[in-house]
């Protein structure tokens, strides 16, 4: 349907809903999932690529916060929002932020990994990155546009 001469497909009707109003997805809010799905996956390559690691050698992905404990790993596989790798490596860890800072506060050899671990950062300024741009245009597409990285998505 068309509100105020922009697209929207009703996902609930109000009258489902349980609210006082429809649940909508605009073509705005597709731009947007793609733009950050974009962004995300080209990060990833991005990190990869200035250590010198492909997908390959990734061994686990952490998911955290609200948004990875309601998030569907092979739906975010099939979009391109995270990379097609074996499903046992991705692990959802809830809200680990207030976890770990409680996990600091009560045991001091936790304290002292979180410190060790943090001097070992290292920052990477993707606004500057030169692969950057290129990765992100690429994977502004349903997965992405080198199919070739999603194995598990040609299968389907």
């Amino acid at each position: 349907r068309t509100v105020n001469g922009d697209y929207e497909f009703v996902i609930v009707w109000a009258s489902e809903a349980g609210i006082n109003r429809d649940i909508t997805i605009t073509q705005a809010d597709i731009k947007n999932l793609m733009r950050s799905k974009a962004a995300i996956y080209a990060g990833i390559r991005c990190m990869l690529n200035a250590i010198g690691m492909g997908m390959e050698d990734i061994e686990r992905i952490y998911v955290a916060g609200a948004f990875g404990s309601y998030l569907n790993v092979r739906r975010a596989v099939e979009i391109g929002l995270l990379p097609d790798l074996p499903r046992e490596r991705f692990v959802v860890l809830g809200n680990s932020s207030v976890k770990g800072a409680r996990l600091a506060l009560l045991s001091q050899q936790a304290w002292d990994e979180a410190h060790a671990l943090a001097s070992r950062m290292t920052y990477l300024e993707l606004s500057v990155e030169p692969s950057f741009m290129n990765e992100f245009i690429s994977a502004n597409f349903l997965p992405h546009t080198n199919l070739e990285l999603f194995p598990s998505v040609q299968q389907t």
